[in-house]
């Protein structure tokens, strides 16, 4: 899905919420989370100072978290359901809202909603997920099989050494992706990646530490096929 589209429909949630009426009981005052839960049922609406802080504060960053959640589930239709609800999410819990990154705490909602996609997927396979050899990781880098993923070669074909790069980025295990993309990426530093991640900064470090030669690993294996395949 083109990202215009997905914008449309963010901006038709909070144009919602901005002129919907409130009700007593969404006036009260919630203990802010970091990463909102579920609404039971549609967010309340925002002042209007509220609704343009919104906009200011997380809608613009709609672009970085549609990326993140299209490089984490590989699929622009889950990447679309992950960001709206990410959204709607944030909306929701944005009266209290009490400043900070709104960069990391969008990213952080979608990053969420991506694991909470993949932990059903695991669910609903019939077939065991795959994983990498020698990963020391815990459960949540297992990884649902992405049929439709073009292969480096065929990624190289069609666009270019970059693509083959995303390509071979996409190969990786979530755990893996997600800190390349947050670091290489969107540029956070290891202690905010730690903390989005909810893991210890080490763990963060051991990745990104790791995420390289498994980078290379993949493209030597890439360059000696294409070797292969030349007359």
């Amino acid at each position: 899905m083109a990202k215009s589209s997905s914008h449309a429909s963010l901006r038709g949630v909070v144009g919602w919420a901005a002129t919907e009426p409130r009700s007593p009981a969404e006036e009260r005052l919630e203990t802010a989370v970091l990463t909102p839960a579920s609404p039971t049922a549609r967010p309340g609406p925002l002042s209007p100072e509220q609704t343009r802080r919104f906009r200011e504060v997380v809608l613009v960053h709609a672009d970085a978290a549609y990326n993140l959640a299209l490089r984490l589930s590989r699929r622009p239709d889950v990447a679309e359901d992950i960001v709206n609800d990410a959204y709607v999410r944030a909306l929701g819990a944005f009266s209290n809202y009490r400043g900070g990154d709104g960069r990391s705490w969008i990213l952080t909602i979608v990053r969420n909603r991506f694991y909470d996609w993949l932990r059903d997927q695991r669910r609903k396979a019939t077939a065991p997920l795959s994983r990498p050899a020698n990963d020391a990781d815990d459960d949540e880098d297992w990884d649902f099989p992405d049929t439709e993923q073009d292969d480096p070669e065929e990624a190289l074909a069609k666009k270019s050494q970059a693509g083959a790069l995303h390509a071979l980025i996409d190969r990786l295990p979530p755990r893996l992706r997600e800190v390349i993309i947050l670091r290489e990426m969107e540029e956070f530093s290891y202690r905010e990646i730690a903390v989005m991640t909810e893991s210890p900064i080490g763990s963060v470090m051991s990745r990104l530490a790791r995420a390289p030669g498994a980078l290379a690993e993949a493209w030597r294996a890439h360059e000696a096929k294409l070797g292969e395949a030349r007359p």
